[in-house]
Parts: C-alpha cells; structure tokens; sequence
C-alpha cells in the first residue's frame, strides 16, 4: 500500500500536490489501519468467547467425571448387595431342601 502512494508523493511538484498526496497517503494508511485495529478487537474478543467456552466444557468434563465415579461406587456396592442377596436365597434353598 505505501508503494501505491509513496510515488504520488514523490512526483508532486507543488506543496499543494504534495500535501494532496500527503493526505492521500494518510487516509490510505489509516483505512487500513482501522482494519487491523477491528480484526484485533474481533480476535480478542473471538478468543475470550473461546476460553469461556473452554472453561464451561471443562467444568461439565469435571462434573461427568464425578458423577462417573459416583455411579461406579454405586454399581459396585449395588452388586456386592445383589450377591450377598443371591447367596443368602441359595442357603434358604439348601436349608428348605435339606429340611425335607
């Protein structure tokens, strides 16, 4: 972009077209100036929605994490229960049985 304008500078020959080359050249820059500085703002702004993003789906992997381990513990003792339960009607069977 400097390379467009620079040469307009360089051919004007009276201070009046050097200062429209001049000005010229300044809105050039500043357009794309503030370019960078809304791409800037939308990247920051980009990331930090990211970030909260991050931060809610760790704490919903931390969350499931917990509650994996809960149900873990839960099916375990449920299946201790279930066996000592399953063996205490075998003994009742085999009493029933050997009683008659």
């Amino acid at each position: 972009m400097a390379a467009l304008a620079l040469p307009a500078l360089a051919l004007a020959q009276t201070a009046d077209e050097q200062l429209l080359a001049a000005q010229m050249y300044y809105q050039q820059v500043r357009g794309a100036q503030q370019k960078a500085d809304a791409r800037l703002t939308q990247a920051e702004s980009d990331k930090l929605k990211a970030e909260q993003r991050l931060s809610e789906a760790q704490a919903g992997l931390s969350g499931a994490t917990a509650e994996l381990e809960a149900a873990k513990s839960a099916q375990a003792a449920a299946a201790q229960t279930s066996e000592a339960a399953t063996k205490a009607l075998n003994e009742a069977w085999q009493r029933k049985d050997g009683g008659q």
